[in-house]
């Protein structure tokens, strides 16, 4: 039994060969997964300071804060002092909002970076007797709210979108749960899983994303100047423990931690080792460093529930976690093909583009090995080496037991047979348009695509498809897709590349029906 041994251990030396290290860190991978659905939140003001007199003029303001969608139709939470300005309030309200802008305006008179404004409008430098007077009168004259507020979220990918306010409690220092449910349009966005802050404990692990004003070039800090315009909608991370549980002085609970947040993070998600969402960064002390607190999950929950909209995910998700596990198993092919599902919903996303390039050099550095194993998988690799050691065993045992020698013969025939059928012509997925996520096998006769209901098999009602806009069809010892004189076209892998008549398609294609119509992937088996 020394060749057993010998074999075994070849086996053992082949397979290790074959066994993908990750290529993201679980740290990393738990923030990809979740960094999509976490979304900039601003309310701009035009603010008209010493109205009726000829030192009139409009002085923008904006506030920003973080927030995270929980469904994909365009629901999501933030803190409601994020929002407040944006919100209908009463005179009381609209009193405190001047008060605060006023001390702001005073700050900023001091530091000089207001004179430019009143400098503009008179046509001329203001004179020192001119700006004492106007600090003095400030105090005076509050400002006018010129025009509605304009409330805007902003995803990852650079979209800009106006959102409406379902849902408001005003800040804890005025009574309120300091929560808001915004809406925004749209339908396949990224989200992230809710959480049960009741099961929270002390010293658990907390991660914030959100975008703080010290990490962007919109911020007021001494380090905004370090941060270049195409890192605004880079999010950050951070880490810390649940330091404490404790209860608002409204009676409500409230959870004390140690990560660090600042202004801007207000309404981020804070998310346990599992990726759930188990609170809102709300607010932190001033004179002490570490001493940071979350609105709990369960507590926005009440809000959630009032709006009517119950949290959901989607496809953009489905996609999302596909495209990452398959690229941290060096899966690197079918990572691109699922980046690229992932573009469609959300175009411009910096990681998918990021890890989609990564992918593409993966493949590059692939031997011929490694890319047969992306092909087949692991299991047949395993499997054969399994075969012929058992026949090798079966061989030395029948050797010393006399002559039967057709056995090994019609096992490894038996073997032989687990190859796919040669009526296996694979399938298409649409990955966009009405039938997104949908899977047809291609059989002998192909698949026609067009709006004819009569003449084809996958109908698409959409007026950028012809009648028979194409026909994916077994030819020539391989699949090929025909344009049958379409409109607006058939493309394959980019809108860019000319239209095709006649093309033979490779696993993990990509047809483009038209330049704004449906979109499927070919795949092999």
């Amino acid at each position: 039994m020394k060749s057993f041994g010998v074999v075994a251990i070849v086996l053992s030396s082949v397979l290790g060969s074959f066994l993908w290290a990750g290529q993201l860190s679980p740290e990393e991978k738990r923030a990809l997964e979740v960094k999509p659905a976490v979304v900039l939140v601003s309310v701009k003001l035009s603010v008209r300071w010493f109205p009726g007199t000829e030192y009139s003029v409009v002085i923008p303001e904006m506030e920003t804060g973080s927030g995270f969608i929980y469904r994909p139709d365009g629901y999501l939470l933030t803190n409601g002092h994020v929002v407040a300005d944006a919100n209908p309030n009463n005179n009381q309200a609209l009193k405190a909002l001047q008060r605060r802008l006023v001390d702001e305006f005073v700050t900023a008179w001091k530091q000089g970076s207001v004179f430019i404004y009143f400098e503009k409008k008179i046509g001329r430098p203001l004179s020192d007797s001119e700006k004492g007077y106007l600090l003095k009168e400030v105090e005076q004259l509050l400002p006018v709210i010129d025009g509605p507020p304009e409330l805007t979220v902003v995803l990852q990918n650079g979209q800009s979108l106006n959102a409406d306010i379902l849902q408001f409690s005003p800040p804890y220092n005025i009574g309120g749960k300091d929560v808001a449910v915004l809406k925004i349009p749209g339908s396949n966005l990224p989200t992230v899983p809710l959480g049960n802050s009741d099961n929270v404990r002390l010293q658990d692990s907390v991660m914030v994303i959100g975008y703080p004003g010290v990490a962007s070039n919109w911020g007021n800090s001494s380090t905004s100047d370090l941060i270049g315009r195409e890192s605004n909608l880079e999010p950050s991370a951070t880490n810390g423990h649940i330091s404490a549980i404790k209860t608002e002085n409204i009676g409500t609970p409230l959870l004390q931690s140690d990560v660090s947040i600042t202004h801007g993070n207000s309404g981020g998600p804070a998310f346990n080792d599992k990726g759930e969402v188990i609170g809102l960064a709300t607010y932190g002390a001033q004179e002490a460093a570490g001493f940071n607190f979350l609105v709990p999950i369960n507590t926005a929950m009440e809000f959630v529930r009032q709006a009517g909209a119950t949290p959901e995910t989607g496809t953009f998700n489905k996609h999302w976690t596909n495209a990452l596990d398959a690229f941290d198993e060096g899966k690197c092919n079918h990572a691109i093909a699922e980046f690229d599902n992932v573009l469609q919903f959300m175009p411009g996303l910096r990681d998918a583009q990021k890890y989609r390039g990564a992918a593409v050099a993966c493949v590059d550095k692939m031997g011929p090995f490694e890319k047969l194993t992306e092909t087949t998988g692991i299991y047949p690799l395993i499997a054969i080496p399994i075969v012929l050691v058992l026949i090798v065993v079966l061989w030395l045992v029948l050797s010393k037991s006399g002559p039967a020698k057709a056995q090994p013969a019609r096992i490894a025939t038996a073997a032989a047979g687990a190859a796919a059928s040669p009526g296996n012509f694979g399938r298409i997925q649409f990955t966009s348009g009405s039938l997104s996520g949908q899977t047809f096998p291609i059989s002998k006769e192909g698949l026609w695509i067009g709006r004819d209901a009569g003449k084809c098999r996958i109908v698409l009602q959409d007026d950028s498809i012809s009648g028979q806009h194409a026909w994916v069809v077994p030819a020539d010892g391989t699949i090929v897709v025909i344009d049958k004189g379409s409109t607006n076209g058939t493309y394959v892998n980019s809108v860019d590349s000319p239209r095709i008549s006649k093309v033979g398609l490779r696993n993990g294609d990509r047809v483009y029906l038209g330049h704004k119509g449906s979109v499927f992937t070919y795949f092999v088996g």
